[in-house]
């Protein structure tokens, strides 16, 4: 027998927003924050950098990057803050040449995301850019776990965004894809199908992106040549996975962040 034939369908799923995540969810969730962190942390991790802290606050961020030697990169509201050695541009990021390099990522809403949700299945980081990649690990690592796929938009301060959803909509079809490769059936919910429609509506996905919150705000902070690298699919075999450092789970009580303590993000093994 096939595996789909003796076991229940693979659910695909899509949280548009990021509060409609389950907290301690023991699904394999995949983080999509497009433009950027998501692209720039996958750029990170192709470019060899070996560790990737995700940050906190902007104080607790630039204390963790003096405390391990690390590069200091990040965004507020798409601008690089002060004492920052680069802002959250994976084109920026590639043409310095930071491969090798440790580093500590705070971004507004992606590394955000990421923290609140640290607890539960495992975390993968997918884009455009290594989205066939990262659905075919999440649909491995769901099946060896019989758990559902859960894809999560970061969004914009917890609202929905469209360059996050259409991103969504390419890792549910890859996912799709990876899991008949491997014999499993699929079910999808809803929001994945929706997530599926709005994919189908961009003939030309660098112009989509271009029209989204995310593609304006670049356009208007000067950084509009990150758009058409976020734009480009299936570039990349490199999936950044979210692990816990061992040690204290309680974070600086300076910041009022007491979640997500220790957490970096690291190539997934093929």
């Amino acid at each position: 027998m096939t595996p789909s034939s003796v076991d229940a369908p693979l659910e695909i799923d899509v949280r548009l927003v990021p509060r409609l995540a389950p907290l301690r969810d023991p699904a394999v969730r995949v983080v999509v924050d497009e433009i950027r962190a998501s692209t720039t942390l996958t750029t990170l991790i192709e470019l060899g950098c070996p560790i990737v802290h995700v940050g906190g606050s902007l104080a607790a961020s630039r204390r963790l990057a003096r405390a391990t030697g690390s590069l200091l990169v990040g965004e507020r509201r798409g601008r690089r803050p002060a004492g920052f050695d680069f802002s959250n541009s994976p084109v920026a990021l590639r043409r310095a040449g930071v491969g090798g390099r440790s580093v500590v990522l705070s971004t507004t809403n992606g590394t955000a995301v990421l923290r609140r949700l640290a607890d539960g299945g495992p975390i993968l980081v997918g884009c455009l850019r290594n989205a066939r990649a990262c659905a075919a690990a999440a649909v491995g690592l769901a099946t060896a776990a019989a758990a559902p796929v859960r894809i999560v938009c970061a969004g914009r301060e917890g609202g929905f965004v469209l360059e996050d959803a259409i991103a969504a909509g390419l890792l549910v079809a890859r996912a799709i894809e990876a899991a008949a490769d491997a014999a499993v059936s699929t079910v999808l919910t809803d929001a994945a199908h929706a997530a599926l429609d709005l994919l189908a509506a961009q003939p030309d996905l660098a112009r989509a992106l271009e029209d989204t919150d995310g593609g304006r705000t670049l356009r208007a902070i000067g950084e509009e040549e990150d758009v058409p690298y976020c734009a480009e699919v299936d570039r990349t075999t490199a999936v950044p996975l979210l692990v816990r450092d061992a040690g204290p789970r309680d974070g600086d009580p300076r910041d009022g962040d007491p979640r997500g303590a220790g957490l970096r993000v690291v190539r997934l093994a093929a």
